[in-house]
Protein backbone atom coordinates (compact mmCIF):
# COMPACT_ATOMS: atom_id res chain seq x y z
CA UNK A 1 0.00 0.00 0.00
CA UNK A 2 2.58 2.16 1.44
CA UNK A 3 4.31 1.43 -2.02
CA UNK A 4 1.42 2.12 -4.33
CA UNK A 5 0.63 5.51 -2.24
CA UNK A 6 4.59 6.31 -3.22
CA UNK A 7 4.31 5.15 -6.86
CA UNK A 8 1.09 7.27 -7.44
CA UNK A 9 2.90 10.04 -5.41
CA UNK A 10 5.95 9.88 -8.18
CA UNK A 11 3.63 10.06 -10.81
CA UNK A 12 1.95 13.07 -10.17
CA UNK A 13 5.73 15.01 -9.33
CA UNK A 14 6.47 14.14 -12.82
CA UNK A 15 3.29 14.94 -14.21
CA UNK A 16 3.43 18.93 -12.59
CA UNK A 17 7.26 18.44 -13.72
CA UNK A 18 6.33 17.89 -17.67
CA UNK A 19 2.98 20.26 -17.15
CA UNK A 20 5.87 23.20 -16.27
CA UNK A 21 8.20 22.65 -18.79
CA UNK A 22 5.63 22.81 -20.98
CA UNK A 23 4.40 26.17 -19.84
CA UNK A 24 7.76 27.41 -19.51
CA UNK A 25 8.85 27.16 -22.90
CA UNK A 26 5.25 28.29 -24.33
CA UNK A 27 5.73 31.38 -22.32
CA UNK A 28 9.79 31.23 -24.03
CA UNK A 29 8.87 31.06 -27.15
CA UNK A 30 5.34 33.67 -26.93
CA UNK A 31 8.40 36.06 -25.55
CA UNK A 32 10.51 35.64 -28.32
CA UNK A 33 7.62 36.03 -30.83
CA UNK A 34 7.21 39.30 -28.88
CA UNK A 35 10.25 40.53 -29.43
CA UNK A 36 10.50 39.16 -32.71
CA UNK A 37 7.18 41.27 -33.48
CA UNK A 38 8.57 44.62 -31.70
CA UNK A 39 11.70 44.51 -33.48
CA UNK A 40 9.58 44.00 -36.81
CA UNK A 41 7.53 47.04 -35.87
CA UNK A 42 10.36 49.03 -34.74
CA UNK A 43 11.87 48.14 -38.17
CA UNK A 44 8.27 49.08 -39.91
CA UNK A 45 8.05 52.22 -38.05
CA UNK A 46 11.92 53.21 -39.35
CA UNK A 47 11.30 52.62 -42.83
CA UNK A 48 7.96 54.31 -42.57
CA UNK A 49 10.03 57.44 -40.64
CA UNK A 50 12.71 57.64 -43.73
CA UNK A 51 10.20 57.35 -46.56
CA UNK A 52 7.85 60.27 -45.07
CA UNK A 53 11.17 62.23 -44.39
CA UNK A 54 12.10 61.69 -48.60
CA UNK A 55 8.36 62.34 -49.36
CA UNK A 56 8.84 65.56 -47.29
CA UNK A 57 12.13 66.44 -48.91
CA UNK A 58 10.92 65.72 -52.08
CA UNK A 59 8.03 68.19 -51.47
CA UNK A 60 9.76 70.75 -49.84
CA UNK A 61 12.88 70.40 -53.38
CA UNK A 62 9.37 70.48 -55.31
CA UNK A 63 8.00 73.48 -53.86
CA UNK A 64 11.51 75.07 -53.60
CA UNK A 65 11.51 74.67 -57.36
CA UNK A 66 8.31 76.16 -58.24
CA UNK A 67 9.22 79.12 -56.28
CA UNK A 68 11.84 79.65 -58.07
CA UNK A 69 10.55 79.18 -61.33
CA UNK A 70 7.96 81.72 -60.34
CA UNK A 71 10.82 84.11 -58.89
CA UNK A 72 12.68 83.70 -62.44
CA UNK A 73 9.25 84.17 -64.29
CA UNK A 74 8.30 87.24 -62.46
CA UNK A 75 12.11 88.62 -62.95
CA UNK A 76 11.86 87.59 -66.49
CA UNK A 77 8.08 89.06 -67.08
CA UNK A 78 7.99 92.93 -67.39
CA UNK A 79 4.94 94.46 -65.73
CA UNK A 80 2.94 95.74 -68.06
CA UNK A 81 3.22 99.91 -68.19
CA UNK A 82 -0.22 101.57 -68.30
CA UNK A 83 -0.94 103.96 -70.75
CA UNK A 84 -0.63 107.71 -68.87
CA UNK A 85 -3.34 109.31 -70.72
CA UNK A 86 -4.78 110.39 -74.11
CA UNK A 87 -3.23 113.59 -75.86
CA UNK A 88 -5.31 114.90 -78.46
CA UNK A 89 -3.07 116.10 -81.68
CA UNK A 90 -4.37 118.44 -83.91
CA UNK A 91 -2.53 119.19 -86.99
CA UNK A 92 -3.58 121.35 -90.58
CA UNK A 93 -3.93 119.11 -93.06
CA UNK A 94 -2.30 115.44 -94.07
CA UNK A 95 -2.10 116.42 -98.00
CA UNK A 96 0.93 118.30 -96.97
CA UNK A 97 4.31 116.42 -96.72
CA UNK A 98 5.29 118.22 -94.21
CA UNK A 99 2.13 117.71 -91.36
CA UNK A 100 1.71 114.09 -92.42
CA UNK A 101 5.31 113.62 -91.69
CA UNK A 102 4.96 115.34 -88.29
CA UNK A 103 2.00 113.44 -87.42
CA UNK A 104 3.44 110.00 -87.73
CA UNK A 105 6.54 111.68 -85.99
CA UNK A 106 4.59 112.69 -82.88
CA UNK A 107 2.38 109.69 -82.63
CA UNK A 108 5.73 107.27 -82.25
CA UNK A 109 6.99 109.75 -79.78
CA UNK A 110 3.84 109.69 -77.63
CA UNK A 111 3.52 105.94 -77.56
CA UNK A 112 6.78 105.20 -76.80
CA UNK A 113 6.10 107.88 -73.83
CA UNK A 114 3.34 106.04 -72.18
CA UNK A 115 0.46 108.16 -73.98
CA UNK A 116 -2.78 106.85 -76.14
CA UNK A 117 -2.35 109.60 -79.21
CA UNK A 118 -5.39 110.59 -81.06
CA UNK A 119 -4.41 112.66 -84.21
CA UNK A 120 -6.93 114.63 -86.18
CA UNK A 121 -6.26 116.72 -89.49
CA UNK A 122 -8.41 119.86 -90.11
CA UNK A 123 -7.60 119.67 -93.90
CA UNK A 124 -6.97 123.31 -94.04
CA UNK A 125 -10.23 124.52 -92.18
CA UNK A 126 -9.95 126.64 -88.80
CA UNK A 127 -13.48 125.54 -88.07
CA UNK A 128 -13.39 122.23 -88.59
CA UNK A 129 -10.50 122.00 -86.36
CA UNK A 130 -12.05 124.09 -83.80
CA UNK A 131 -14.42 121.27 -83.99
CA UNK A 132 -12.22 118.91 -83.73
CA UNK A 133 -11.14 120.62 -80.34
CA UNK A 134 -14.50 120.56 -78.78
CA UNK A 135 -15.01 117.43 -79.55
CA UNK A 136 -11.77 116.36 -77.79
CA UNK A 137 -12.61 118.64 -74.60
CA UNK A 138 -15.46 116.83 -74.29
CA UNK A 139 -13.83 113.34 -74.38
CA UNK A 140 -11.64 115.10 -71.45
CA UNK A 141 -8.53 114.12 -73.17
CA UNK A 142 -5.21 115.18 -70.69
CA UNK A 143 -3.63 117.61 -73.43
CA UNK A 144 -3.64 119.42 -76.13
CA UNK A 145 -0.84 119.72 -79.02
CA UNK A 146 -2.11 122.06 -81.95
CA UNK A 147 -0.54 123.15 -84.80
CA UNK A 148 -3.53 125.80 -86.15
CA UNK A 149 -4.79 125.51 -89.14
CA UNK A 150 -6.12 129.28 -88.82
CA UNK A 151 -3.98 130.81 -85.59
CA UNK A 152 -7.05 132.78 -85.21
CA UNK A 153 -10.20 130.51 -85.16
CA UNK A 154 -9.20 128.33 -81.66
CA UNK A 155 -10.24 131.59 -79.46
CA UNK A 156 -14.15 129.76 -78.08
CA UNK A 157 -13.03 126.14 -78.61
CA UNK A 158 -9.87 126.66 -76.16
CA UNK A 159 -11.93 127.97 -73.36
CA UNK A 160 -13.49 125.07 -72.52
CA UNK A 161 -9.90 123.53 -72.36
CA UNK A 162 -8.72 125.99 -69.89
CA UNK A 163 -11.85 125.94 -67.77
CA UNK A 164 -11.85 121.69 -67.48
CA UNK A 165 -7.96 122.51 -66.80
CA UNK A 166 -6.68 120.54 -70.22
CA UNK A 167 -2.83 121.85 -70.56
CA UNK A 168 -2.92 123.54 -74.31
CA UNK A 169 0.44 123.04 -76.33
CA UNK A 170 0.74 125.17 -80.08
CA UNK A 171 3.16 123.36 -82.35
CA UNK A 172 5.29 125.20 -84.61
CA UNK A 173 2.35 127.69 -85.13
CA UNK A 174 1.62 129.92 -82.10
CA UNK A 175 -2.11 130.38 -81.48
CA UNK A 176 -3.20 133.73 -81.23
CA UNK A 177 -5.77 134.99 -78.99
CA UNK A 178 -6.26 132.78 -76.90
CA UNK A 179 -5.24 132.81 -72.63
CA UNK A 180 -5.61 128.69 -72.87
CA UNK A 181 -2.19 128.31 -74.15
CA UNK A 182 0.35 126.75 -71.74
CA UNK A 183 3.21 126.57 -74.19
CA UNK A 184 4.81 126.77 -77.29
CA UNK A 185 7.41 124.34 -79.42
CA UNK A 186 9.08 126.03 -82.76
CA UNK A 187 11.94 126.82 -84.57
CA UNK A 188 13.59 130.11 -83.76
CA UNK A 189 12.50 132.28 -86.48
CA UNK A 190 14.47 134.87 -86.03
CA UNK A 191 17.94 133.16 -85.98
CA UNK A 192 16.90 131.88 -89.39
CA UNK A 193 16.77 135.13 -90.05
CA UNK A 194 19.83 136.17 -88.70
CA UNK A 195 20.98 132.68 -90.91
CA UNK A 196 20.18 133.80 -93.86
CA UNK A 197 21.36 138.09 -93.60
CA UNK A 198 24.76 136.64 -92.39
CA UNK A 199 25.13 133.90 -95.22
CA UNK A 200 24.47 137.32 -98.15
CA UNK A 201 27.10 139.11 -96.09
CA UNK A 202 29.62 136.10 -96.33
CA UNK A 203 29.26 134.82 -100.11
CA UNK A 204 28.76 138.83 -101.56
CA UNK A 205 31.67 140.16 -98.94
CA UNK A 206 29.57 143.16 -98.18
CA UNK A 207 32.64 144.52 -95.84
CA UNK A 208 34.83 144.36 -98.66
CA UNK A 209 31.88 145.99 -100.67
CA UNK A 210 31.35 148.43 -98.29
CA UNK A 211 35.17 149.43 -98.14
CA UNK A 212 35.44 149.65 -102.16
CA UNK A 213 32.63 151.49 -102.05
CA UNK A 214 30.48 149.12 -104.17
CA UNK A 215 26.91 148.27 -103.99
CA UNK A 216 24.72 145.18 -104.39
CA UNK A 217 21.08 144.87 -105.55
CA UNK A 218 18.72 143.05 -103.78
CA UNK A 219 15.25 142.22 -103.42
CA UNK A 220 13.46 140.90 -100.70
CA UNK A 221 10.25 137.67 -100.88
CA UNK A 222 9.06 137.26 -97.48
CA UNK A 223 7.03 134.86 -95.62
CA UNK A 224 3.14 135.06 -95.19
CA UNK A 225 1.73 137.99 -94.41
CA UNK A 226 -0.60 136.13 -91.09
CA UNK A 227 2.07 133.80 -90.05
CA UNK A 228 4.11 135.61 -86.79
CA UNK A 229 6.55 133.29 -87.95
CA UNK A 230 7.21 134.75 -91.31
CA UNK A 231 7.23 138.29 -89.18
CA UNK A 232 9.90 137.28 -86.98
CA UNK A 233 12.27 136.00 -89.81
CA UNK A 234 11.99 139.23 -91.46
CA UNK A 235 12.84 140.98 -88.71
CA UNK A 236 16.33 138.65 -88.01
CA UNK A 237 17.03 139.34 -91.39
CA UNK A 238 16.73 143.17 -91.36
CA UNK A 239 18.51 143.41 -88.12
CA UNK A 240 21.01 142.24 -90.15
CA UNK A 241 21.25 143.84 -93.50
CA UNK A 242 20.26 147.04 -92.33
CA UNK A 243 23.49 148.71 -91.89
CA UNK A 244 24.21 147.53 -95.15
CA UNK A 245 21.06 149.13 -96.43
CA UNK A 246 21.45 152.58 -94.96
CA UNK A 247 24.50 152.91 -95.68
CA UNK A 248 23.49 151.61 -99.79
CA UNK A 249 26.52 148.93 -99.77
CA UNK A 250 23.00 147.14 -100.75
CA UNK A 251 20.23 148.61 -102.76
CA UNK A 252 16.59 147.59 -103.34
CA UNK A 253 15.65 149.24 -106.52
CA UNK A 254 11.77 148.13 -106.29
CA UNK A 255 12.36 150.17 -102.54
CA UNK A 256 9.82 147.52 -101.17
CA UNK A 257 11.27 146.65 -97.86
CA UNK A 258 8.41 146.51 -95.28
CA UNK A 259 7.00 143.58 -94.13
CA UNK A 260 3.92 144.68 -95.22
CA UNK A 261 5.58 145.07 -98.94
CA UNK A 262 7.50 141.69 -99.19
CA UNK A 263 4.95 139.23 -97.59
CA UNK A 264 3.28 136.43 -99.97
CA UNK A 265 0.39 135.41 -99.07
CA UNK A 266 0.00 131.44 -98.05
CA UNK A 267 3.94 130.96 -99.49
CA UNK A 268 2.59 130.99 -103.12
CA UNK A 269 5.25 130.26 -105.42
CA UNK A 270 3.65 131.39 -108.38
CA UNK A 271 2.78 134.98 -106.65
CA UNK A 272 6.63 135.05 -105.91
CA UNK A 273 7.37 134.24 -109.93
CA UNK A 274 4.62 137.14 -110.58
CA UNK A 275 5.89 139.33 -108.17
CA UNK A 276 10.00 138.99 -109.93
CA UNK A 277 8.65 139.09 -113.13
CA UNK A 278 6.92 142.62 -112.49
CA UNK A 279 10.23 143.96 -110.56
CA UNK A 280 12.79 143.02 -113.29
CA UNK A 281 10.15 144.89 -115.67
CA UNK A 282 10.40 147.92 -113.49
CA UNK A 283 13.40 148.33 -111.74
CA UNK A 284 15.60 146.08 -113.24
CA UNK A 285 16.21 147.66 -117.22
CA UNK A 286 19.66 147.89 -117.34
CA UNK A 287 20.47 146.74 -114.14
CA UNK A 288 21.30 143.10 -112.89
CA UNK A 289 19.97 141.53 -109.91
CA UNK A 290 22.52 140.48 -107.30
CA UNK A 291 20.48 138.94 -104.51
CA UNK A 292 16.57 137.27 -104.15
CA UNK A 293 16.54 137.26 -100.37
CA UNK A 294 13.80 134.77 -99.81
CA UNK A 295 11.68 133.04 -97.03
CA UNK A 296 10.75 130.14 -98.10
CA UNK A 297 11.99 127.35 -100.96
CA UNK A 298 9.01 128.10 -103.12
CA UNK A 299 9.72 131.48 -103.41
CA UNK A 300 13.37 130.52 -103.96
CA UNK A 301 12.12 128.35 -106.82
CA UNK A 302 9.52 131.47 -108.51
CA UNK A 303 12.52 133.24 -108.42
CA UNK A 304 14.50 130.68 -110.41
CA UNK A 305 11.59 130.05 -112.78
CA UNK A 306 11.27 133.91 -113.18
CA UNK A 307 14.82 134.81 -113.95
CA UNK A 308 15.32 131.90 -116.77
CA UNK A 309 11.50 133.04 -118.32
CA UNK A 310 13.86 136.25 -118.20
CA UNK A 311 16.29 134.47 -120.31
CA UNK A 312 18.89 134.47 -117.34
CA UNK A 313 20.35 130.65 -116.55
CA UNK A 314 22.17 129.75 -113.49
CA UNK A 315 25.34 129.18 -115.39
CA UNK A 316 25.73 133.54 -116.49
CA UNK A 317 27.28 136.14 -114.36
CA UNK A 318 23.62 138.12 -114.21
CA UNK A 319 21.92 135.08 -112.21
CA UNK A 320 21.56 136.15 -108.30
CA UNK A 321 21.80 134.49 -105.25
CA UNK A 322 18.94 133.04 -103.67
CA UNK A 323 18.76 131.94 -100.66
CA UNK A 324 15.57 129.66 -99.38
CA UNK A 325 14.51 128.20 -96.08
CA UNK A 326 13.17 124.37 -95.48
CA UNK A 327 15.29 122.02 -97.28
CA UNK A 328 12.56 120.99 -99.48
CA UNK A 329 13.22 118.63 -102.20
CA UNK A 330 13.03 121.64 -104.98
CA UNK A 331 15.60 123.79 -102.76
CA UNK A 332 18.08 120.72 -102.47
CA UNK A 333 17.50 120.32 -106.19
CA UNK A 334 18.45 123.82 -107.23
CA UNK A 335 21.38 123.97 -104.50
CA UNK A 336 22.64 120.63 -105.93
CA UNK A 337 22.14 121.99 -109.35
CA UNK A 338 23.32 125.47 -108.82
CA UNK A 339 20.54 127.58 -108.83
CA UNK A 340 19.63 127.72 -105.71
CA UNK A 341 22.48 128.78 -102.84
CA UNK A 342 21.25 127.80 -99.62
CA UNK A 343 18.08 127.33 -97.62
CA UNK A 344 17.68 126.47 -93.34
CA UNK A 345 17.08 123.37 -92.42
CA UNK A 346 14.82 122.67 -89.80
CA UNK A 347 14.94 118.96 -87.98
CA UNK A 348 10.86 118.49 -87.80
CA UNK A 349 11.56 115.15 -86.24
CA UNK A 350 13.44 117.06 -83.21
CA UNK A 351 10.23 118.89 -83.19
CA UNK A 352 7.95 116.32 -82.46
CA UNK A 353 10.32 114.98 -79.47
CA UNK A 354 10.49 118.16 -77.97
CA UNK A 355 6.85 118.92 -77.89
CA UNK A 356 6.11 115.75 -77.16
CA UNK A 357 8.77 116.44 -73.87
CA UNK A 358 7.35 119.41 -72.74
CA UNK A 359 3.83 117.96 -72.47
CA UNK A 360 5.22 114.45 -70.72
CA UNK A 361 7.09 116.77 -68.39
CA UNK A 362 3.74 119.02 -67.68
CA UNK A 363 1.37 116.34 -67.12
CA UNK A 364 4.01 114.62 -64.48
CA UNK A 365 3.85 117.43 -62.32
CA UNK A 366 7.32 119.50 -63.50
CA UNK A 367 7.96 122.59 -65.45
CA UNK A 368 9.27 122.08 -69.11
CA UNK A 369 12.09 123.22 -70.35
CA UNK A 370 11.69 126.98 -71.92
CA UNK A 371 14.27 129.16 -73.88
CA UNK A 372 12.28 132.73 -74.68
CA UNK A 373 9.89 134.26 -72.13
CA UNK A 374 9.76 137.41 -74.22
CA UNK A 375 9.06 137.49 -77.65
CA UNK A 376 6.16 135.25 -78.16
CA UNK A 377 3.37 137.23 -77.64
CA UNK A 378 -0.48 135.77 -78.79
CA UNK A 379 -2.11 138.79 -78.31
CA UNK A 380 -3.68 138.11 -74.84
CA UNK A 381 -0.12 136.85 -73.24
CA UNK A 382 3.62 135.71 -73.53
CA UNK A 383 3.73 132.05 -74.07
CA UNK A 384 6.69 130.51 -72.48
CA UNK A 385 8.58 129.08 -75.55
CA UNK A 386 11.11 126.40 -76.20
CA UNK A 387 13.09 126.99 -79.61
CA UNK A 388 14.74 124.18 -81.48
CA UNK A 389 17.69 124.71 -83.44
CA UNK A 390 17.89 124.83 -86.96
CA UNK A 391 21.29 124.47 -89.95
CA UNK A 392 21.78 126.05 -92.87
CA UNK A 393 22.65 123.96 -95.82
CA UNK A 394 24.37 124.55 -98.90
CA UNK A 395 26.64 123.37 -102.12
CA UNK A 396 28.83 121.88 -99.68
CA UNK A 397 26.88 120.23 -97.11
CA UNK A 398 23.63 119.26 -98.51
CA UNK A 399 24.61 115.59 -98.54
CA UNK A 400 24.12 115.39 -95.13
CA UNK A 401 20.13 115.47 -96.05
CA UNK A 402 20.83 112.51 -98.30
CA UNK A 403 22.75 110.80 -95.95
CA UNK A 404 20.01 111.14 -93.12
CA UNK A 405 17.88 109.66 -95.39
CA UNK A 406 15.64 112.71 -96.03
CA UNK A 407 16.50 112.56 -99.81
CA UNK A 408 18.02 109.78 -102.11
CA UNK A 409 20.75 110.71 -104.45
CA UNK A 410 18.35 110.11 -107.27
CA UNK A 411 15.82 112.91 -106.38
CA UNK A 412 18.47 115.47 -105.14
CA UNK A 413 20.98 115.45 -107.82
CA UNK A 414 20.37 116.27 -111.62
CA UNK A 415 19.43 114.29 -114.02
CA UNK A 416 22.79 112.20 -115.65
CA UNK A 417 24.96 113.48 -112.80
CA UNK A 418 24.91 110.01 -111.26
CA UNK A 419 25.62 108.31 -115.22
CA UNK A 420 28.57 111.08 -115.41
CA UNK A 421 30.26 110.20 -112.49
CA UNK A 422 29.77 106.35 -112.98
CA UNK A 423 31.13 106.47 -117.02
CA UNK A 424 34.33 109.11 -116.34
CA UNK A 425 37.35 107.41 -117.43
CA UNK A 426 40.31 106.99 -114.77
CA UNK A 427 43.09 109.20 -115.52
CA UNK A 428 45.76 107.56 -115.59
CA UNK A 429 49.04 109.03 -113.52
CA UNK A 430 51.52 110.41 -115.85
CA UNK A 431 55.10 110.74 -114.51
CA UNK A 432 57.35 114.08 -114.91
CA UNK A 433 60.01 112.57 -114.33
CA UNK A 434 61.75 108.65 -114.60
CA UNK A 435 62.80 107.04 -111.56
CA UNK A 436 66.34 106.81 -111.25
CA UNK A 437 66.55 102.81 -111.16
CA UNK A 438 64.59 103.13 -114.31
CA UNK A 439 67.03 105.34 -116.19
CA UNK A 440 69.74 102.37 -114.77
CA UNK A 441 68.44 99.50 -116.00
CA UNK A 442 67.87 101.42 -119.67
CA UNK A 443 71.07 102.09 -119.32
CA UNK A 444 72.36 98.86 -118.62
CA UNK A 445 69.56 97.31 -121.57
CA UNK A 446 71.20 99.79 -123.70
CA UNK A 447 74.55 98.87 -123.59
CA UNK A 448 73.85 94.82 -123.40
CA UNK A 449 72.31 95.73 -126.77
CA UNK A 450 75.52 97.34 -127.47
CA UNK A 451 77.58 94.56 -126.82
CA UNK A 452 75.06 91.67 -128.55
CA UNK A 453 75.47 94.23 -131.67
CA UNK A 454 79.41 94.16 -131.42
CA UNK A 455 79.48 90.84 -130.52
CA UNK A 456 77.05 89.67 -133.57
CA UNK A 457 79.22 92.53 -136.00
CA UNK A 458 82.08 90.04 -134.63
CA UNK A 459 80.85 87.08 -136.09
CA UNK A 460 79.57 88.49 -139.26
CA UNK A 461 83.01 89.35 -139.76
CA UNK A 462 85.03 87.02 -138.79
CA UNK A 463 86.91 84.49 -141.86
CA UNK A 464 85.43 81.19 -141.68
CA UNK A 465 87.90 78.94 -141.27
CA UNK A 466 87.56 76.39 -143.94
CA UNK A 467 88.28 79.56 -146.49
Amino acid sequence: MKRKTAAILVGMMVSVSLTAGCGSNEATEAASQGEQTGAEDEEETEEASKEEEEETAATGEAEEGEEDNQEESSETQEPEEEEKGTVAVLLPDDTDERWAADGGYIRTELENAGYEPQILYAQGDGQKQAEQAAEMIEEEVDAFLIAPADAYSLTDALAGAKEKGIPVFSYDDLIMDSDAVSYYITFNSREIGHALGNSIIEKMDLEKAREDGKSYNIEFFMGSPDDLKSLFLYNGVMEVLNPYLEDETLVCQSGRTSFHDTAIMRFSESEAQRILKETLEESYQGKTLDIACTAFDGAALGVAQGMEEAGISPDQEQWPMITGVGCELSGMQGIAAGSQTNSVYMDRENLAKQGVNMVDTYLKGEDPEVTDYEQYDNGKKIIGTYTCEIQLIDKDNFELLIDKGLYTEEEVLPEGFLDEEEEAPEVSPVLTEEPEEEETDTEETDAGETDTEEETDAEETEPDPED
